[in-house]
């Protein structure tokens, strides 16, 4: 399967882009694997740090991966609950590799606005930004892989969306209040 490809026809709104991802177990093992080999870097690094620091990069270094496995689940168990299971794979599969085109959008978008504005480019206004507006773009990107790749309608896209975006809210808030208090969302908007 060309999973480019397919990325490439989503993130435009091509639904036949769904058809380059297989479904079954494998694809989708290989399509959770970069977040896995990510997490477990981090979780390396984390233990050359300092003491006091060695919390905060360990869940730095899990939010990505258990966020991840979170929305999966969310997704699972709502394409249960919808009918259509049959689907989940292949779904899950490409909704994973789609993933990966906000943060390319973004490091594009940053690359960009250097060239044509240098100075301002690294203003917290402009990261916020475009920050913002990938964010935007990631929630449409879901509810369109939902919608194609589950076969369902509009607003059942919407709920999937609304209940995928509520988990990891909650997850973000729960690791704001437990220690070490870590704001993922101040990562996930650039740092501002």
């Amino acid at each position: 399967m060309n999973v480019p490809l397919g990325v490439w026809l989503l993130g435009r709104g091509r639904g036949i882009g769904i058809n380059c991802f297989a479904p079954g177990m494998q694809p989708l093992m290989a399509a959770l694997a970069p977040t896995v080999a990510i997490a477990l870097i981090g979780i390396f690094g984390a233990f050359f740090m300092p003491a006091e620091q060695r919390g905060l990069r360990l869940t730095q270094a899990l939010v990505q991966l258990v966020c991840t496995l979170l929305q999966l689940v969310v997704s699972e168990r709502y394409a249960a609950y919808a009918g259509r299971k049959g689907l989940w794979s292949r779904y899950a599969t490409a909704s994973l590799w789609c993933a990966w085109l906000p943060l390319l959008m973004m490091i594009m978008a940053e690359g960009v606005m250097r060239m044509v504005m240098p100075g301002n480019a690294s203003s917290p206004a402009a990261i916020a930004g475009v920050a913002a507006g990938v964010q935007l773009y990631s929630l449409w990107l879901t509810w369109y892989v939902t919608r194609v790749g589950l076969m369902m309608t509009a607003l059942q896209a919407v709920i999937m969306t609304v209940l995928q975006t509520l988990s990891a809210v909650v997850l973000f808030g729960l690791l704001w209040l437990l220690p070490p208090h870590y704001n993922a969302l101040v990562d996930l908007f650039g740092g501002v």
